[in-house]
């Protein structure tokens, strides 16, 4: 029987189509407007919005309080007495890991893709990571930590020391791979067309090298801040290291100013809504503390009290007084009178600070206390009233020409002078109150007279009780080396 010609052309359509489908059909299949895998770009600002944000909320829930700075009005009990409760560090232990594996990935996709900046990002923040971690807590998984894709389910728990040691190897490997040499549209970080939310660095960007170089500036600041937690420990011969660090600025670049430090600027729009999406929840309940109203206080004189209160806080009326009023942190009877309440303002985060990474005056306090102790040779009182300029500047105010003319805020000599200037200066800086006071033992931090006998600060959080359940090997194997699970239990580095 004679085919008809429709019927052929039918066949022979079929047959073609059989025998170009694997590579048609695979091609129809690819979107192109969709990456067919992840590049290191698509990591970065999910994972600076991200952290930021829930540094800013630790800040607020956690170190806030227990830094005896703001009193709760709606209860006599909780962090302001050293109540803590046990599970008080399990989101900061879900929350770090998870970007700590996205992190991972962004280093994996610049390595395949020959990216040395996205690579020293990712060691940058991946250290930035595990100094919270490993300060919070002591001993954690660290070698094996995020490879369940290797399967490796139950990692073990790394050293403190250890830790300490790739961090800063790390951070010193990163400021090497950093490459500021490109400049122009297309230089710095390619995958990031708009900039990333830090420091804008990005191909569509004419100033990316800039932004690369304030990138290393922060890689060898927070080294600097590592290294001061080691500082006497004798082991890390940490003084040497800064040292090196503070004598060649062309290698080792650090924070200069206000302009190079880490903030991370909130729009209060989506992708950048403030960490408190109900800002006037920041106020709520709350009053701020003697300790931080009679201080900032003192940090003025009849004509002005220190910038940073008005901004801060607000004022309060008492027997027709209008001023700055404190709770006493930690008493066992609220007090009648009223107090000053939280600006609301600041839980907008919008203003020159934003939300803090790590910020410029931290720098020159460290070097004020490196120059105090003898271990540079610098000038302790420029780097301390440096610090204090920029502690006020970066939140938009004006230092007053006479401020050092106090005798509570001219440079006396002391450590204690620095450090409870400091102390100010990391105001909404994660948990850096909290691991400062612990390394050093100041400022003095008032003790309520409501405050049980028995409460005390803590050295750390404890371990997710959910280790118990998923890792209990490798948990015991770090509790016992640490010689305990408790909030007493001291780390290694601790006064």
């Amino acid at each position: 029987m004679k085919m008809k010609p429709n019927k052929i052309i039918i066949i022979l359509s079929a047959i073609w189509m059989s025998a170009t489908s694997c590579s048609n059909f695979d091609d129809l299949n690819i979107d192109p407007v969709r990456l067919d895998h992840a590049n290191p770009g698509s990591f970065l600002n999910p994972v600076l919005y991200h952290v930021s944000s829930y540094n800013w909320n630790r800040y607020n829930s956690f170190t806030f309080t227990l830094m005896q700075l703001k009193v709760p009005t709606n209860a006599a009990n909780g962090l302001g007495w050293y109540f803590v409760n046990d599970a008080a560090g399990d989101g900061s232990w879900t929350t770090y890991y998870r970007w700590v594996n996205n992190i991972n990935s962004m280093e994996q996709s610049a390595i395949e893709l020959n990216e040395p900046n996205y690579q020293a990002i990712a060691m940058l923040l991946r250290g930035y990571l595990f100094h919270i971690l490993t300060d919070s807590y002591g001993n954690v998984p660290m070698s094996e930590a995020c490879r369940g894709s290797e399967k490796i389910f139950t990692p073990k728990f790394d050293d403190q020391k250890a830790i300490y040691r790739q961090i800063l190897n790390d951070l010193k490997d990163a400021n090497e791979l950093f490459n500021t040499a490109e400049s122009g549209v297309g230089a710095g970080l390619r995958y990031n067309q708009d900039g990333d939310f830090l420091y804008g660095a990005g191909s569509a960007s004419a100033a990316s090298a800039t932004a690369i170089g304030k990138w290393k500036k922060f890689c060898n600041s927070l080294r600097l801040r590592v290294l001061m937690r080691v500082i006497d420990v004798p082991e890390f011969n940490a003084t040497q290291e800064i040292r090196t660090i503070l004598s060649d600025a062309d290698a080792y670049p650090v924070f200069e100013s206000n302009s190079d430090a880490a903030f991370l600027p909130i729009s209060g729009m989506a992708p950048m809504e403030a960490p408190m999406p109900r800002y006037q929840d920041f106020s709520s309940y709350q009053v701020y503390s003697d300790f931080f109203i009679n201080t900032l206080k003192s940090w003025g004189n009849a004509d002005h009290y220190d910038p940073r209160l008005s901004y801060f806080a607000n004022r309060a009326t008492n027997n027709g007084v209008s001023d700055f009023y404190g709770y006493p942190s930690g008493y066992d009877i609220q007090p009648a009178y009223s107090a000053s309440s939280l600006n609301s303002g600041v839980g907008r985060c919008q203003g020159p600070v934003s939300v803090c990474l790590m910020n410029y005056a931290e720098i020159e306090f460290i070097k004020a206390e490196l120059a105090q102790r003898k271990l540079i040779t610098a000038d302790a009182e420029e780097a301390y009233q440096k610090g204090v300029t920029a502690a006020i500047r970066q939140w938009g105010l004006i230092v007053p020409a006479d401020y050092f003319d106090n005798s509570n805020t001219e440079y006396d000599g002391t450590l204690e002078r620095i450090l409870l200037q400091k102390f100010f200066a990391l105001y909404f800086c994660d948990y850096q109150q909290w691991f400062e006071h612990n390394r050093t033992g100041l400022p003095v931090i008032p003790r309520g007279v409501g405050v049980p006998s028995a409460n005390q600060m803590p050295k750390r959080f404890k371990y997710p009780a959910a280790l118990q359940r998923t890792n209990l090997k490798n948990y015991q194997d770090a509790r016992d080396t640490m010689g305990g699970d408790d909030f007493s239990t001291k780390l290694f580095w601790q006064k």
